[in-house]
């Protein structure tokens, strides 16, 4: 492995660290990720150059001092450190669904595990999408795991969740990186999506107000949201911290989702009305259709995002 080649690896593993480019530039102070963009396209241009120096020293410390490593980390090779961080994570992965199954999650069916770690969130999602709605919920914050609690119920979802975040600076990271590794764990356990319904809405009631969800499991990300909190807060929550945690469950799980709060004068009942139809029609959304004896309902064929790459390549 020549030095180009080394950086390249080690560069790459810095940004799953991070979560993304961006979030990577963010960490080591550039206002954007054009800049680190570049720097991977270089990397992968020398990689078979044996003369390539690869990162230059003074960004190679604004990286490594960014991500908290130590002093000439990129020069390093982490194989043997990721085989047994591999180990451990496996470890741990069984630990988890272990105790997801003593929680009453069920690990039969549509069942997967996440998980997902940056400097910010350390997440793990267990799901069943052929669950009876049973959940176990450990993230520090109360009012999102109630309206979680309300995904699970209604969408006859087995949920189990666990996160330490930086809740010392505010419940945004949080609350977005759970959206992001529930959207994760959605897209892995529907597979190919074969024999699903694909769309699924539900309007729900709850005293004054009342919500519309409608969701297509498209393969192609996409959120209309609407709803016009009558409050900034419910108890100490951020109301508009649920606009963040539904672009991150659309952008990884590659659905459509659209919300619309059509009324409503109690905050915490327009976000209950919310959930609750997020979970009825995500319900409908995911279930076997018989008719449909194991298709995909699309007239491409497949519903997977890589069509939808090849569909923006010839437009």
């Amino acid at each position: 492995m020549n030095k180009a080649q080394l950086h390249l690896t080690n560069f790459l593993l810095l940004v799953e660290e991070a979560g993304s480019l961006t979030k990577l530039a963010r960490a080591c102070g550039y206002e954007n990720s054009a800049s680190l963009s570049q720097l991977k396209r270089r990397l992968e241009q020398q990689a078979g150059d044996e003369s390539a120096r690869g990162i230059r020293p003074s960004l190679a410390a604004k990286l490594e001092s960014g991500m908290h490593k130590r002093k000439g980390w990129l020069n390093r090779d982490h194989s043997k450190d990721q085989e047994k961080a591999a180990a451990v994570e496996a470890a741990r992965l069984e630990k988890q669904t272990v105790e997801a199954v003593e929680a009453g999650v069920s690990t039969e069916g549509r069942f997967v595990t996440v998980t997902r770690n940056t400097c910010e969130t350390q997440i793990t999602v267990s799901l069943n999408l052929d669950g009876t709605g049973k959940y176990r919920l450990d993230t520090g914050v109360p009012f999102l795991e109630h309206m979680l609690a309300q995904v699970a119920r209604h969408g006859l979802i087995d949920l189990d969740i666990t996160c330490k975040g930086d809740l010392h600076i505010d419940d945004h990271h949080t609350v977005e990186d759970i959206g992001i590794v529930l959207g994760q764990a959605l897209k892995q356990a529907l597979g190919n999506k074969a024999g699903i319904t694909r769309y699924g809405h539900a309007y729900v009631p709850l005293d004054e107000a009342l919500s519309r969800v409608v969701i297509d499991l498209s393969g192609r990300p996409g959120l209309v949201y609407n709803i016009d909190f009558t409050r900034a807060l419910i108890g100490r929550f951020d109301v508009d911290l649920f606009e963040e945690f539904f672009h991150g469950l659309v952008n990884h799980s590659m659905m459509t989702l659209h919300i619309d709060n059509l009324s409503g004068r109690n905050a915490h009942h327009q976000a209950e009305t919310v959930f609750k139809a997020f979970g009825r029609a995500l319900r409908m959304a995911v279930e076997y259709d018989p008719r449909m004896m194991g298709q995909t309902p699309s007239t491409k064929g497949t519903l997977s995002e890589e069509s939808v790459q090849e569909e923006a390549e010839r437009i």
